[in-house]
């Protein structure tokens, strides 16, 4: 925090001199509550760290610019950098999820007052740019400092973790490495040592979690990387295979262009209609993402997933038919 309010006192500085009002220490000292002496160590890291070519007028008891052309160095980014700083802040603040949406929302306002004033015009990107994230779980403050903390000093963690799946919850000890925030949910890839596994936990479902005073080694990021970038969505198995399916003409002018996966490839079939194949290591998400486009998308391969799809789409019609 400390490092925002001194950049605040630099850029006030700068503002008042180029407005010819010849800020000094007493002035500066009354603007951010600090001690006079405070107010002059300011000024001269302002001159010899910042390389400010302040001068004093001791007519005007106050500083000037010898030279009015110097620019603070973050000024010196151009109009389209600092927009783009801009949107980065709103976006980060938006897309934080709970866990980090407090200090974040903080520092972020510290920062866009900060970029704002580089531009020409006033911009408010609070109002101009937003971020939203469906079906999001957000994760306990607290339990994601817990799990931070771990991560950070490479210690062990224990924990209680929910499986949907079995309707019950297990103690797992795990060696953290990684946390991503997926479509707007908080994942922890660590290695399991219960299952001696690598593992996928989803934040929203830890309970009683606590930091060991274990250390651990952390492992090679070629073992742990693959959750993140090897195949479709944040669903992983162990085996990878290559999913075909076909869109509709009227569907694919909105596919056309989107990337699932940096590694698909698509094909453009007669009449209009797209060929997408990617690659895919659990059947459900890649499921989930083919059922909500309804009858605009067909699987053409694996056999096993179009069959599978088909008697999902059996299942469904047997609930409205009754």
């Amino acid at each position: 925090m400390g490092e925002f309010t001194l950049m605040e006192r630099f850029f006030w500085l700068d503002e008042q001199v180029r407005h010819n009002r010849f800020p000094n220490a007493s002035t500066l000292s009354r603007k951010f509550e600090c001690s006079v002496k405070t107010a002059h160590r300011a000024i001269e890291f302002f001159r010899f760290r910042l390389c400010a070519p302040l001068e004093y007028d001791a007519s005007r008891k106050g500083y000037y610019y010898e030279d009015p052309s110097y620019q603070l160095p973050l000024l010196q980014l151009n109009e389209k950098e600092l927009l783009s700083l801009l949107i980065s802040k709103k976006l980060l603040t938006d897309a934080a999820s709970g866990p980090l949406g407090e200090d974040l929302g903080q520092i972020a306002a510290k920062i866009g007052r900060l970029l704002a004033k580089g531009l020409p015009v006033e911009v408010t990107p609070e109002q101009m740019f937003s971020f939203r994230a469906s079906d999001s779980s957000p994760a306990n403050p607290a339990l994601f400092s817990c799990i931070s903390n771990a991560l950070l000093s490479s210690r062990l963690l224990e924990f209680s973790y929910y499986s949907p799946a079995s309707n019950a919850s297990t103690t797992r000890m795990a060696e953290p490495h990684h946390l991503v925030n997926y479509m707007g949910n908080w994942h922890l890839i660590a290695f399991c040592r219960k299952r001696r596994d690598w593992r996928d936990f989803l934040l929203s479902r830890l309970s009683d979690c606590t930091v060991s005073e274990e250390n651990f080694t952390p492992r090679p990021e070629s073992e742990w990387k693959p959750f993140l970038t090897d195949t479709f969505g944040i669903f992983q198995n162990r085996e990878c295979f290559p999913v075909t399916i076909k869109f509709s003409p009227v569907r694919s002018r909105w596919i056309r262009g989107q990337v699932w996966h940096p590694d698909q490839t698509t094909e453009e079939l007669p009449g209009g209609t797209l060929k997408l194949t990617l690659p895919v290591s659990h059947e459900a998400e890649i499921m989930m993402e083919i059922l909500k486009h309804g009858a605009h998308v067909e699987v053409l391969e694996p056999k096993w997933l179009r069959d599978k799809i088909k008697k999902e789409i059996n299942k469904m019609t047997k609930k409205y038919c009754t």
